[in-house]
């Protein structure tokens, strides 16, 4: 199973910072079946202006949204559902090992939970992209969909940067397929095969 996943935070501290929206959109591998949880997040501390110039959100639009705590448990029963108890989940973000692994590891380790003891992996598309596409210049979200005629969205908004997320993991798969020759369903409903391609 494959979530593809952005957050919006208040900040770049991965450690300090908080969520202030989240958008996780389920692909179900076989039938490609979707499922989306999104909102947005009181993040209990200041959002900083220039990050309200970024994303567009500002404190008016998370004073009354629910806590990270407050919406742990249903994100949990979002991840969990329609997974057997030994299937592996698989994350996928951009730069999620330098950045989204590490806001989501913290924020659920603030609210107790340890995710070590879940049977979750992490993809990261920008280590997938430098690895699959080297001769390319520009390596961030926007750039990439450009480079490579992937529609370009609302970007530094959860919803939108997580459905061109999606489409340029599907895009890079494309490439993977004609690189390679494993068949392009192969590398769809096997993400094991993407995570062993990139570490």
């Amino acid at each position: 199973m494959i979530i593809f996943y952005d957050l919006e935070t208040t900040g770049l501290n991965v450690f300090h910072n908080r969520i202030t929206e989240i958008c996780c959109i389920k692909q179900i591998p076989l039938d490609f079946n979707e499922q989306t949880f999104i909102t947005l997040i009181n993040p209990e501390s200041e959002i900083p202006e220039i990050v309200t110039k970024i994303t567009g959100i500002d404190k008016s639009m998370v004073i009354d949204k629910p806590t990270f705590n407050q919406i742990s448990d249903q994100l949990l029963t979002f991840i969990h559902n329609n997974a057997s108890e030994d299937e592996t989940i698989y994350f996928v973000a951009h730069n999620n090992d330098g950045f989204d692994k590490l806001v989501l590891s913290s924020h659920f380790k603030r609210r107790g939970i340890d995710i070590k003891q879940y049977n979750w992996k992490f993809i990261d598309t920008l280590l997938l992209a430098k690895k699959t596409f080297p001769e390319f210049k520009k390596f961030n979200l926007k750039s990439l969909c450009e480079q490579l005629s992937i529609p370009v969205l609302n970007a530094h908004r959860a919803e939108e940067d997580t459905k061109m997320l999606k489409n340029l993991y599907y895009c890079i798969l494309d490439t993977i397929h004609l690189n390679s020759k494993i068949p392009i369903d192969k590398l769809i409903n096997n993400p094991e095969l993407v995570y062993n391609y990139i570490y």
